[in-house]
């Protein structure tokens, strides 16, 4: 993961003995701790023997919504798996950026840091205020489970960069984009009866490459 983080953003790298040769090369401050040190720095019960302290760049949503792309809203998630998951998945489909609204889980989340495997270093995210800032000339499409219309190939065909919103499997999608105020396309991923609802991750990953295969 250290290794996908641009240089300019790692200020200090944290290692044991065993990883001194592998990230001599670094033009980084490098400190060399124990273990017991490592253990101590670190969130996870087993960590590996490198930890970077890097600074978080500010984005701001216009520079997002402004890329050619497909864009992700997440709307109010909670679990960071799945918001690191997103992140990955999103950098893998070449979109162009998150944006978060409602309560989301921090994106710099420890734990979203690593579910992310580096991809949070690669993939612009930004706090959205309100459906109200969305370009008018971007087709969104709302994922819903109470939606008539089926995801597919041809969803968001010759539409442009679409911007996708998902919710969280407990909620679903805030009242604000299904309640008609604005002329947002809701669709729903189609499943055999009796599954109630797929991971938001997977839901994510579906709705980008809908559009990458």
């Amino acid at each position: 993961m250290v290794a996908m983080a641009p240089s300019d953003q790692i200020e200090e790298l944290f290692l044991t003995e065993e990883y001194l040769e592998q990230f001599e090369s670094f033009d980084t401050p490098t400190t060399l701790v124990s273990s017991e040190a490592m253990s101590a720095l670190c969130e996870s019960e087993s960590p590996q023997g490198v930890l970077a302290l890097c600074s978080i760049v500010k984005r701001d949503p216009t520079e997002i919504l402004s890329s050619p792309g497909q864009i992700v809203v997440v709307d109010s998630l909670a679990d960071p798996g799945n918001m690191g998951t997103i992140i990955r998945t999103a950098h893998a489909a070449g979109a162009a950026g998150i944006l978060t609204f409602g309560s989301c889980v921090d994106p710099f989340n420890s734990k979203v840091v690593r579910s992310s495997a580096g991809s949070l270093f690669h993939v612009p995210i930004a706090q959205l205020a309100g459906p109200e800032v969305l370009p008018r000339d971007r087709p969104v499409f709302v994922l819903s489970g109470q939606a008539i219309v089926e995801l597919g190939p041809d969803t968001a065909a010759d539409t442009g960069s679409p911007i996708w919103v998902i919710g969280s499997e407990a909620h679903g999608v805030s009242e604000t984009w299904v309640s008609g105020k604005w002329s947002f396309s809701q669709v729903r991923i189609p499943m055999d009866p009796g599954v109630e609802s797929l991971n938001a991750a997977v839901s994510a990953a579906l709705c980008l490459y809908s559009q990458v295969i």
